[in-house]
């Protein structure tokens, strides 16, 4: 069983122009910190067909990271967490062709039980399906939307605006481990207020997802005494203006059991033709 740094003899079971068998040498090695496949992600994120995903950006930065390399060279790399749940695969055009034995390898010396993975991010997906055992859905993911204009009645003097600090008690008595960075994240004004009078109905957010695109993951999150009031889907949808208005690609998810967050988002005007599926092997 490997673990941090491993070598594993990968016999592909083909002939080069001699009629000799080929026999590959593929090395596993741990990363240091996700720096070093900085390149690599960057063609990873190119090859997506649709936008990277916040909620599993946000768990691949804290994952290990293990370098391919065939030949001693850089092919891919691939990433995991502490619980053996694999996020990324990635491998270069050349090594695309020993995509399925490269898994299988891996699988077999134990770097991972289960993946987590996007329906568009087309190798990983087709690898999972490949080898798996047990598959299900986890989440939704929108990309794409239509135009609505929300209104909101039954409350009074109704205030959508930035957020400021002096905003954070009120913002965590409603926050439920939904910000994580809330003093920074208001500092660089990602974060919104939806007011009535003085009572906090809400409050949304717009970040980017990954440095070199364009996309921006929006989300919100409403006081529980005001929940079922079209509070959600008013939110996001002033979000989605606001990330339009600035030539920002908004973009977001949910829990695949979440049903009020899903008929916000599609109130909002979003539409879901992705998923976060999960595989067991």
């Amino acid at each position: 069983m490997c673990n941090d740094n491993c070598e594993i003899s990968l016999y592909y079971k083909r002939k080069n122009n001699q009629g000799e068998a080929i026999n590959l040498t593929l090395d596993i090695k741990k990363a240091n910190s996700i720096e070093e496949i900085y390149n690599e992600r960057e063609l990873y994120i190119k090859s997506l067909h649709f936008a990277q995903e916040q909620y599993l950006e946000q768990i691949v930065k804290k994952c290990d990271v293990y370098i391919i390399e065939i030949e001693s060279k850089i092919k891919g790399y691939f990433c995991v967490n502490n619980d053996k749940v694999i996020y990324e695969f990635y491998l270069d055009v050349e090594a695309l062709k020993f995509s399925q034995y490269i898994f299988k390898t891996i699988i077999e010396n134990g770097y991972f039980t289960s993946a987590e993975c996007k329906s568009y991010d087309s190798l990983f997906m087709s690898l999972c399906l490949d080898f798996h055992k047990k598959a299900s859905c986890s989440g939704y993911l929108f990309r794409d939307f239509y135009d609505t204009e929300i209104s909101l009645s039954g409350f009074e003097k109704l205030k959508f605006r930035q957020a400021e600090l002096r905003d954070v008690s009120k913002i965590d008595d409603i926050n439920y481990d939904f910000f994580q960075r809330l003093e920074e994240q208001i500092v660089k004004g990602e974060i919104f207020v939806l007011y009535s009078n003085e009572v906090l109905l809400g409050a949304g957010v717009i970040q980017k997802v990954f440095h070199s695109t364009n996309y921006y993951d929006i989300g919100m999150i409403v006081n529980k005494n005001y929940r079922n009031r079209g509070i959600g889907t008013y939110i996001i949808t002033k979000l989605r203006q606001i990330a339009c208005n600035k030539k920002l690609e908004p973009i977001c998810g949910c829990w695949y059991y979440n049903y009020a967050s899903k008929k916000a988002l599609e109130k909002a005007g979003f539409i879901s033709k992705h998923r976060i599926l999960n595989f067991d092997f």
